[in-house]
């Protein structure tokens, strides 16, 4: 019983500290725009927000996990983010984003009831909840990794998996709860005004800027072709989104709103069913670009002929969609102090890119470290152990793991 509140202090901490992992600072300013709207309305309409948020992002990682439940009784496994390495997945979310963000620049509203405040407040915040969670998924973070390593084992019973999941989104939830729950803390905030507008139009070019950031991914999953049908996807999604305000808008009759808005949203349907995927055939190991660090290409024999040799490798698992995985990268990984110590201790480094699900044997390899979120940074030593790193690395922290593979070795 305490490893089982153990593990959900863990979840209930990883998720709060989520909320400063560079995969969720993209949606920070739409909460922050939520959380500016509604701090100084009344109290029963901030805590229906409040739960709304809570009520968003546990739900959302509740069919997380049911999902993780359904894919483990199949007899397969899927770790922690690993829905990015697929690209229907990643498309569906990049039109989403994209939607949100013409929302918040203006070019379409979605409550036309009479209760439109009210109904916005509750369901903008579950939406917003759900929005957070998705986004927060390809992140790991303190606390986190060992929660979801626990959640997501094979002999781990099914309901204790989904309170897991449940409990890192009311992690996840916790500081915006806070400010419509504690009115302390919402009456530090800043009162709305006319300055609100410019603000959320500033959110909506961020959430546009997310969108390039995922597309950059899907770029490296799908043929040119269909990432060329797919932006015409998106300039159809966004001109439906537009004609349905332009031509259903608040002074329709509501006939007249949901014929266009059944209208325009079957066509999208079908044409999003229409839409070829198709995956690119070749294998691409990460890119080296603008990078001074020589990685080698991931190859299991290369590999175990390096150990056999007394060589220890540095294995980076790292993907496009993993944003803690590209700041860690630009900021501890590829450095002078790593690339010295590289050169000095004769360790191999070899990158492997989980961008995309080319075959399992990466999987394989990522299950042999105990993981299954990324980022994951571990080096292999010619005796058959690992040095496991945490997920928040320094670049002294490689150093030191460095030289003692070669301390071991002697």
């Amino acid at each position: 019983m305490a490893n089982i509140f153990y593990h959900l202090g863990l979840a209930f901490l990883g998720g709060l500290v989520l909320n400063v992992m560079p995969c969720v600072l993209p949606v920070l300013t739409l909460k922050a725009f939520y959380a500016l709207d509604h701090a100084h309305k009344d109290r029963s309409e901030q805590r229906k927000v409040g739960l709304g948020y809570i009520l968003g992002t546990s739900s959302a990682m509740l069919v997380f996990g049911g999902v993780v439940l359904a894919i483990r009784a199949s007899g397969k496994a899927m770790g922690w983010g690993m829905q990015f390495q697929h690209p229907g997945f990643v498309a569906a979310l990049i039109a989403v984003i994209v939607g949100f963000a013409l929302n918040a620049l203006g070019v379409f509203e979605i409550f036309v009831s009479g209760h439109q405040e009210e109904h916005e407040g509750f369901l903008g915040s579950v939406a917003n909840g759900w929005f957070a969670a998705v986004m927060a998924t390809p992140c790991s973070a303190p606390f986190l990794g060992a929660a979801a390593t626990y959640a997501l084992a094979a002999d781990t019973p099914p309901a204790l998996t989904l309170l897991l999941f449940a409990t890192i989104g009311v992690g996840l939830a916790a500081p915006f709860a806070a400010l419509s729950f504690i009115p302390a803390l919402g009456n530090r905030l800043p009162r709305p005004g006319p300055w609100m507008e410019t603000f959320k139009h500033l959110m909506g070019f961020s959430l546009l800027a997310t969108a390039v950031w995922l597309f950059g991914t899907l770029a490296r999953q799908i043929t040119p072709n269909s990432l060329q049908l797919f932006l015409a996807f998106l300039l159809a999604l966004s001109f439906g989104l537009w004609a349905m305000q332009r031509f259903a808008g608040l002074e329709a009759s509501s006939f007249r709103r949901w014929s266009v808005r059944c209208v325009i949203f079957l066509a999208l349907a079908v044409g999003w069913k229409a839409l070829p995927l198709e995956k690119q055939t070749a294998k691409h190991e990460a890119s080296a670009s603008g990078e001074k660090l020589k990685w080698v290409e991931f190859d299991p024999k290369h590999i175990e002929a390096m150990l056999a040799q007394g060589k220890p490798v540095f294995l980076d698992f790292t993907a496009d969609w993993c944003s803690s995985c590209k700041v860690n990268d630009k900021l501890f990984v590829d450095t002078e102090p790593v690339r010295a110590a590289l050169a000095r201790t004769g360790v191999v480094p070899i990158k492997v890119d989980m961008t995309s699900q080319d075959d399992d044997v990466k999987d394989e390899w990522l299950k042999r470290t105990g993981r299954n979120d990324l980022p994951v940074y571990v080096v292999l030593l010619p005796d058959g152990s690992m040095d496991l790193l945490p997920v928040v690395i320094t670049s002294e922290m490689l150093v030191s793991a460095f030289e003692r593979a070669v301390q071991k070795k002697k």
